[in-house]
């Protein structure tokens, strides 16, 4: 697995705080993390809440529950305080990891440790055992607050990340920005994919629309850009085209259709400056990535979510029946390693273990073009998404 550091990386950079202006190497990442996991232990298989910041004392935290082998949630530090005890009260976690030392109804202070405060249930939950193939668990786009989340084992964590690696030609040497939140599955792609290749990840909570952004992926070197539609609208309107990034060498967009206009403009703008475009298609039950178009076939492919990621397979439906036929529409139906064990409406609901088998029925209704690329038509039900987020 990628929190298991191959010995060739661990002198790589791994992390750069922004905030604290410092690095910490591979090598500090694996003894922080097995430090930190042993204030993890429990007497069985555990639920955790982590409270995610963009921040090394997070990540550190991250790599140690991994390795831990309890159930992790990953969730949004700034979540509202009634939505994060709805939450508890509906899961029960047997630990909280934060950076902020707030304490929570009901939890013991066990140890700060790293800057990382981990508070404790009185006694672990002994109601309901949790299935030994839930590693994380994150929320479907749209529903931060809600208590449906997605379950998935370290193999779907694993396959995705493999499959990014491998399309986006990550190596060591990239140094991607962290512009969206760990807590959300693109956002958490982005920093698995590149762990698992021992490259550099700068973290930072900074807004995308503020100089001082630009001047931190400018400081750092940084190599990569990844956002949402609403991402590159922003960029659209604060003239991106002007900044001088000389290390810029990747973009990606997922999250949501960006539109034809878009693309088009950013498209134009990455093949003037020698930048490889990605637009991707992807939903959090698959972990995160299922389609991508490859950058050179961007500008004849314009409103298309590509072709499944390696190691997937992208197929559609109707009424049970496999359309082979272009320019025929069905439902997008994805088979690949990385699709999610099923998901979670409370704590009974982690004793259950891969529910899907490998197969996932996106919702959405697409048609195929006469090269096998796919594009999507509509919803089998009425869903928009904004900032991202599916509503």
């Amino acid at each position: 697995m990628f929190w298991n550091f191959n010995k060739k990386i661990l002198n790589n950079i791994a992390l750069i705080d922004v905030t604290k202006n410092n690095s910490i190497s591979y090598r500090e990442l694996e003894i922080k993390s097995n430090d930190l996991l042993t204030h993890l232990i429990l007497s069985k298989k555990g639920l955790v809440f982590l409270f995610c910041e963009n921040t090394q004392e997070i990540l550190i935290s991250y790599i140690a529950l991994l390795k831990s082998g309890h159930a992790i949630v990953l969730l949004d530090g700034k979540l509202n305080e009634d939505l994060k005890d709805n939450l508890i009260k509906t899961y029960k976690p047997d630990l909280l990891l934060s950076t902020d030392s707030k304490s929570f109804e009901g939890y013991n202070e066990k140890i700060i440790i790293q800057g990382v405060s981990i508070f404790s249930a009185p006694r672990q939950s002994s109601n309901t055992s949790i299935h030994k193939d839930i590693a994380v668990l994150l929320s479907t786009s749209g529903t931060t607050g809600s208590p449906k989340l997605v379950k998935l084992s370290n193999q779907n964590i694993q396959s995705n990340a493999e499959s990014i690696a491998e399309y986006l030609n990550i190596t060591e040497n990239e140094r991607p920005i962290t512009s969206l939140p760990m807590s959300y599955s693109y956002g958490l792609s982005v920093i698995n994919s590149h762990l698992l290749k021992g490259a550099t990840i700068v973290l930072t909570d900074g807004s995308i629309v503020l100089r001082n952004f630009w001047n931190t992926f400018n400081k750092y070197e940084c190599s990569s850009f990844a956002g949402v539609p609403y991402s590159y609208q922003l960029l659209h309107k604060t003239n991106f085209e002007k900044m001088k990034l000389p290390t810029l060498k990747t973009l990606t967009q997922a999250g949501g259709n960006l539109s034809e206009s878009f693309q088009k403009y950013f498209a134009d703008y990455s093949e003037k400056r020698g930048v490889k475009f990605f637009v991707m298609y992807g939903q959090t039950e698959a972990t995160a990535r299922i389609s991508y178009i490859p950058h050179e076939k961007l500008k004849n492919k314009f409103g298309s979510i590509g072709v499944a990621i390696p190691n997937g397979k992208l197929s559609l439906y109707s009424k049970n029946n496999n359309i082979t036929e272009p320019e025929k529409e069905g439902e997008l139906v994805y088979s690949g390693e990385n699709v999610m064990l099923g998901y979670a409406q409370d704590r009974t609901s982690l004793k259950n273990g891969d529910e899907l088998k490998g197969v996932l029925h996106t919702g959405d209704l697409g048609k195929m073009d006469a090269e096998g690329y796919f594009y999507v038509t509509g919803r089998t039900k009425r869903f928009i998404k904004i900032f991202g987020l599916r509503l």
